[in-house]
């Protein structure tokens, strides 16, 4: 189903229940008793992608495209630490292809082989830092997910659609099935897993129904979804054909919480979404934001400050609380590995333990509280 099949992977869809789903309204669904958002820094550790979808921004092209060096994933992260961050969160297009010469040949300069080889580095420097990396590196084998599972809190990838849409278009499009292989391999391996659907890249009604339900399969068979993002394409230099309106999120964001079970959070990311009109449509959590860094997949679009999301919460009339990139759930029960599970940070869980910090605006943090380890603070 979905292409899913190729990989040898089953997920089943019963299209009653995609019926039952596609009659839900906000109505239907309880607004959330709390909303959680998490503290990171946003490290884009290569531009470079195989895939070029027509919505996409962040990729550049062969010649074009960059590769973060390992000083400065280090700076990133000691900024984070200084700022209260929990998160360090690594992005980078699907694994880059043999076009992009010279990236591979600075990773080889670097003692690398591969994006992942140079991603399970850049997730070290994080845990030194006390930083709990969160990576999202686009489709994986089983092979490229198992060299860096044990040095991650948790990875994801946006299914987007189980639908074939031009949007993915291109001589490597993307596809499906290969998608929903790599949330399959995360709970094949235990890894808590984020995930999600992209709204209004050509997809229909039923295609966002199935896409939730295909996410909920294969969480019911492994347990390990912790949550699903509900996000609209935004328009930029790539893309101007418009977002879905707010009535299409409203219906789309309260399909998704009734679709999942109680324990995996609809993310509602208040950077791109209209997030005070979604509080009564199940969202309970707003992700990740950062005093620090940008949101370099959507550089248009500011991230909130901790104010705006207080209020966000005071709107809803629910307390605003601080995550982990691993969610509690997780934390025990064997999930996480012995590195993520002995790396220093601020809290576990953060309501036992939460840091000390203040904050004037989207990029100062005044009283660092952390260093890397083997530092002192100032």
């Amino acid at each position: 189903m979905f292409g899913a099949n190729a990989y040898d992977v089953e997920v089943a869809v019963d299209e009653a229940d995609v019926e039952r789903l596609l009659s839900v309204r906000p109505r239907d669904v309880d607004p959330a008793p709390a909303l959680a958002y998490a503290r990171n820094v946003f490290i884009p550790l290569t531009t470079a992608c195989r895939y070029t979808c027509t919505y996409c921004t962040y990729y550049d092209p062969p010649g074009q495209a960059e590769l973060l060096a390992p000083e400065a994933v280090r700076e990133i992260c000691e900024r984070g630490a200084d700022a209260g961050c929990t998160e360090a969160l690594f992005t980078f297009g699907d694994d880059p292809d043999d076009r992009y010469h010279r990236i591979h040949d600075q990773l080889a300069a670097w003692g690398h082989d591969s994006i992942h080889s140079y991603l399970r580095a850049a997730c070290e420097i994080a845990l030194d830092c006390g930083l709990l990396p969160h990576s999202n590196p686009g489709d994986q084998t089983r092979d490229q997910m198992e060299l860096v599972a044990d040095v991650n809190a948790s990875i994801g990838v946006m299914l987007e659609t189980t639908a074939d849409v031009r949007a993915h278009t291109g001589g490597r499009r993307k596809e499906p099935g290969q998608r929903l292989n790599t949330i399959a391999t995360a709970g094949y391996l235990g890894v808590p897993f984020t995930t999600g659907i992209l709204v209004g890249i050509g997809e229909d009604w039923r295609d966002r129904a199935a896409s939730l339900l295909a996410i909920r399969s294969l969480h019911e068979r492994y347990g390990h979804v912790q949550e699903v993002i509900v996000q609209p394409v935004v328009e930029n230099d790539h893309w101007q054909r418009g977002s879905p309106d707010v009535e299409t999120m409203r219906r789309v964001t309260a399909m998704a919480r009734a679709a999942l079970p109680a324990e995996v959070s609809v993310q509602s990311p208040p950077n791109l979404a209209p997030v005070r009109k979604l509080l009564d449509c199940g969202v309970d959590d707003l992700g990740g934001v950062s005093p620090v860094t940008v949101d370099h997949v959507n550089p248009d679009y500011a991230w909130p400050e901790l104010r705006e999301l207080e209020e966000i919460a005071g709107v809803a009339g629910v307390p605003l609380d601080e995550r982990l990139p691993v969610h509690e759930r997780y934390l025990d029960d064997g999930w996480l590995s012995s590195r993520i599970e002995g790396t220093p940070r601020r809290s576990r869980p953060l309501a036992e333990s939460r840091p000390i910090w203040f904050f004037e605006g989207p990029t100062e943090a005044l009283i660092p509280v952390s260093r890397c380890v083997g530092r002192t603070s100032s």
